[in-house]
């Protein structure tokens, strides 16, 4: 044989060898980073599906451009059934930033303006909408700061004389909606302020986004979702509208006395904008990897700053937007009547992560909350620990001893751990609070108010703390400081009057 020839053949077969191996390689990394990653959320899971609040946890994670899901507990109490990558979650707000993409394309396309007067994309008139001359603006819309009512006619009352009846009366109100009532309602309303600067959280607005939406495209919302966010992302188990084939994997949701919920009716009367998709946890991996990868230039025109709610926190698109000297991150919740599913983007981490469970209301949201949490302070590959995490296992055995250690960690590790996120502190007390551990709760957030004396959110936790415990004369201390360092806090104000009303009474 030719010697040249033969050494070729050797060289050839050495490189393919080598890039054999480099292949094997790179796939044994890769198995590794998943079973890693799959460890992370199996350790971070468990304890929490011991709270009797949650029956199940499904969740994904995009992270490094490779997907991890998982799912743990059971759909239903009792029948074992575990939820699976077809299961079907109720997304509920998160829907909102998928509306926010689709504006945001809008505005690429020049259909929009950010600082458009709303009237301008509705055939009636509406005179009411302005406040002493300043009109809402479509920005407004897109970041809550429109004055626009939170949800359609009739529920905000639902929602202030809360009982075991109201996710039954909120079913009957939605079921009966048209997108005739829904424009009548719009000249019914009377703003407030001036719209732009203040926040109120508004499903009305999101829907009405909907409509302006339709009107510069002149097609339906849900033709514009398709077209413009789940086909790009490859959402092809996102649905607003289900077959009845499709609604046979739609979970069932629980309240958090293990009570049978109905679903949500939004997108069967009106547009759905405001919470009325469906999704698979696959599917929300996919709008993970959109967000990360797909450099869309609606995703990025959908991050965008456009309101700041204080040093730290933005809304975008209906994004909420959160930066810290660690980097910047997109997220958003949403939650019905049984269920609860929190949406991140981390970016300086390359990493995603969805978590949802069949259960609803405020423990459930919390607990899902913290599951989330320590996924990324375990995930994440640079930064600092939470505080939160790091103390809250003492706290339980004694919260003198608890805070104490704070102390001591602050003192000794002030760079390892995360001292200046005042949520860390805050989710700890709320964790208490929500378990009927009112002392342990006040103690909490009385260390939040020494260590963020000039923040006006640790003050209002207080206040309700005390307020749970009873003691309205501290309670309405901690909600004048609360109200004096932010002026905008509509949650102090409504507690204030509702302190002075019960001391009326007595």
């Amino acid at each position: 044989m030719n010697i040249k020839f033969f050494s070729l053949i050797t060289i050839i077969v050495a490189v393919g060898c080598k890039n054999i191996d480099s292949e094997i390689q790179k796939e044994t990394s890769q198995n590794k980073e998943i079973d890693s990653i799959k460890i992370v959320m199996d350790a971070n899971v468990a304890p929490f599906l011991k709270d009797s609040s949650v029956t199940s946890i499904s969740i994904g994670i995009y992270k490094n451009g490779k997907e991890s899901i998982a799912h743990y507990g059971e759909m239903d109490p009792g029948k074992g059934n575990l939820p699976t990558n077809a299961t079907l979650y109720e997304i509920a707000s998160v829907t909102k930033t998928l509306t926010g993409t689709v504006a945001a394309q809008a505005v690429l396309d020049s259909k929009l303006n950010l600082d458009d007067d709303i009237r301008k994309y509705l055939k009636r008139k509406y005179k009411n909408l302005e406040y002493n001359g300043h009109p809402i603006l479509i920005k407004h819309v897109l970041t809550h700061t429109s004055r626009l009512p939170s949800n359609n006619e009739g529920v905000d009352e639902l929602f202030k004389n809360r009982d075991d009846s109201l996710f039954i009366k909120f079913n009957e109100i939605e079921k009966k909606l048209t997108k005739e009532k829904f424009y009548n309602y719009l000249q019914k309303i009377t703003l407030d302020t001036i719209p732009g600067t203040k926040y109120r959280y508004s499903n009305v607005g999101a829907n009405l986004m909907a409509h302006i939406l339709e009107t510069v495209y002149e097609k339906p919302f849900i033709s514009l979702l398709n077209e413009i966010v789940l086909d790009k992302a490859g959402m092809i188990n996102t649905k607003m509208n289900l077959s009845e084939e499709e609604s046979s994997v739609l979970v069932n949701g629980y309240d958090d006395q293990d009570n049978l919920m109905p679903h949500l009716p939004l997108g069967n009367t009106l547009w759905g904008a405001d919470g009325g998709l469906k999704s698979t946890m696959p599917d929300l991996v996919k709008y993970m990897k959109f967000q990360l990868e797909s450099n869309d230039p609606a995703v990025n025109e959908s991050h965008k700053k456009l309101y700041q709610e204080d040093p730290t926190e933005w809304i975008g698109y209906f994004w909420r937007i959160d930066e810290n000297d660690e980097g910047i991150y997109y997220h958003h919740h949403g939650g019905s009547f049984g269920m609860n599913t929190y949406f991140f983007v981390y970016p300086e981490y390359d990493l995603g992560i969805a978590a949802s469970t069949n259960s609803g209301g405020a423990k459930a949201s919390s607990v899902l909350r913290e599951v989330v949490d320590g996924l990324l302070d375990d995930l994440k590959p640079f930064g600092k620990k939470s505080i939160m995490r790091a103390i809250s296992a003492k706290c339980y055995e004694d919260i003198d001893a608890g805070i104490q250690y704070y102390y001591q960690l602050k003192a000794e590790n002030i760079d390892t751990y995360n001292f200046s996120d005042e949520n860390e502190l805050n989710r700890l007390g709320y964790k208490f609070l929500r378990q009927g551990k009112i002392k342990e709760a006040i103690k909490i957030f009385t260390l939040l108010v020494e260590e963020f004396p000039e923040a006006s959110n640790p003050y209002d936790s207080l206040g309700e703390a005390y307020f749970e415990n009873k003691n309205y004369e501290l309670s309405m201390i901690n909600y004048k400081k609360s109200l004096k360092l932010n002026p905008q806090n509509e949650n102090a104000l409504m507690m204030i009057n509702r302190i002075n009303e019960l001391q009326e009474v007595k």
